[in-house]
């Protein structure tokens, strides 16, 4: 069945149940099945929420148009944690207010790795075989799951996320970008993909060389919104 990940004041409407399953169709039925089985007060939340339906932003207009498998994911995530009362605790930024621009960020970081196992890992013979693919796509999908990872990140309208590999003295390069159009900034969005990059490369690697470890994790460059384009390179 599908599965609902609920988080924040709609784990709190559902009586503190943080994953639910569903037999549904469409990502709107399983919404739907959810409000029966939990209530009110869960429905009115979820007036609230975006959606993502494995790991991809879906307009509230849009869910009873999308189809989903026995074994989607559909994660519920209200625009505020906490409430306007509360004054301790971690809580979301409101960002409604601010204005939707195009937004980009770049991050950087680097695999420190024997240059015998650098060079298996970018032509692809090691024994798992291509790495630098196995990278690329794991950090494009670690950039659309980031709300999942990180529980105060706002879920973002992505348009492009890339993540490059290369050469350099005593290891790999991972550049990850992630752009978009939306209210706040990709900066999370690029670091978790560059990271998760980096990380699947290592783990397409440890067998050849077990002492490899990722370096440097930084944002390079970041684009859009108040403080316009910025570089850190």
């Amino acid at each position: 069945m599908s599965r609902l990940l609920l988080f924040a004041r709609a784990r709190d409407a559902a009586a503190g149940i943080a994953e639910t399953e569903v037999q549904a169709t469409t990502a709107g039925e399983a919404l739907k099945i959810a409000a029966d089985r939990f209530g009110p007060e869960f429905e009115k939340v979820l007036q609230m929420c975006s959606f993502l339906v494995d790991g991809d932003l879906i307009h509230r207009d849009r869910l009873w148009d999308t189809a989903i498998t026995e074994d989607a994911e559909i994660a519920v995530l209200p625009p505020v944690s906490g409430g306007a009362a509360r004054k301790t605790g971690a809580h979301m930024v409101d960002v409604g207010d601010k204005a939707e621009t195009q937004r980009e960020a770049t991050a950087v970081c680097t695999l420190v790795v024997e240059e015998r196992t650098r060079d298996a890992l970018l032509s692809g013979s090691v024994p798992k075989g291509d790495a630098t693919e196995a990278s690329r796509l794991a950090g494009i999908m670690a950039a659309k799951r980031v709300p999942e990872l990180i529980p105060l990140c706002h879920p973002l309208r992505i348009s492009s996320a890339d993540v490059q590999t290369e050469p350099v003295d005593g290891g790999i390069e991972v550049r990850a970008t992630v752009r978009g159009r939306d209210r706040t900034g990709f900066e999370m969005e690029a670091l978790t993909a560059c990271a998760i990059a980096a990380l699947t490369l290592y783990d397409m690697g440890k067998s050849e060389d077990p002492r490899m470890r990722v370096e440097g994790l930084r944002l390079v460059a970041k684009s859009g919104g108040k403080s316009g384009s910025v570089t850190f390179e």
